[in-house]
């Protein structure tokens, strides 16, 4: 299947889905998840650390360098340049999104009853930065770009992405719609990247 087909595809689901989580799900989840028991919510927090993108920055820079300036390994400097520009690309679609939408965080509706969208928000805070999902956007992005490289660990990154989404949830940072919106950001950059390497004749694979 062409990847524009894939990608329309991610997009009108994720849309239904954000749609009807928003409508029936966000609120009664995010109320069952404050009183999720502590020993859950200690796993979610170490799990959720994985979807902060400055730890993949700090991994990926010097890994470029080394392989590209270093090695020579062409491919290696293909391979970690395409995971650093879908994970740049989302994180900044993300941004735009975020302050487009201006969507309060659940802390708002537990402590202000507020629930919903405040678009165009002027002050980019935390409160009203709830929608996309970051650590989602990051999580899938890498999956995505992962899957591509290495396709036999397409399921495992997934799986690890899906674990990240539903880890900022439990910790009631997100709504779900949140993470539904995030994981197809995430992995609609990485898709567009890499239709971007293959219209330039970039390789990710070795050469057979």
């Amino acid at each position: 299947m062409k990847k524009r087909w894939i990608a329309l595809i991610i997009i009108l689901s994720s849309a239904l889905l954000c749609g009807v989580s928003y409508a029936f799900w966000d609120i009664p989840l995010a109320y069952f998840c404050l009183y999720m028991n502590p020993a859950i919510l200690d796993v979610a927090d170490v799990i959720t650390q994985a979807g902060d993108s400055l730890w993949y920055y700090v991994l990926l820079i010097p890994a470029f360098v080394l392989m590209r300036v270093v090695k020579k390994n062409e491919l290696w400097s293909s391979r970690i340049l395409y995971v650093f520009l879908s994970l740049t690309l989302s994180g900044i679609f993300n941004a735009g999104l975020k302050w487009l939408a201006g969507r309060n965080r659940p802390v708002n509706l537990f402590e202000d009853g507020l629930f919903g969208f405040t678009f165009f928000q002027i002050d980019f805070i935390y409160e009203s930065t709830s929608f996309p999902s970051g650590h989602s956007v990051t999580a899938f992005a890498v999956a995505t770009a992962v899957g591509f490289i290495f396709p036999r660990w397409r399921i495992a990154a997934f799986v690890g992405a899906a674990l990240i989404a539903a880890s900022r949830v439990l910790l009631t940072a997100h709504f779900l719609s949140d993470v539904i919106a995030g994981a197809a950001v995430g992995t609609l950059c990485a898709l567009g990247v890499k239709y971007w390497f293959d219209r330039i004749h970039v390789d990710l694979q070795e050469s057979v």
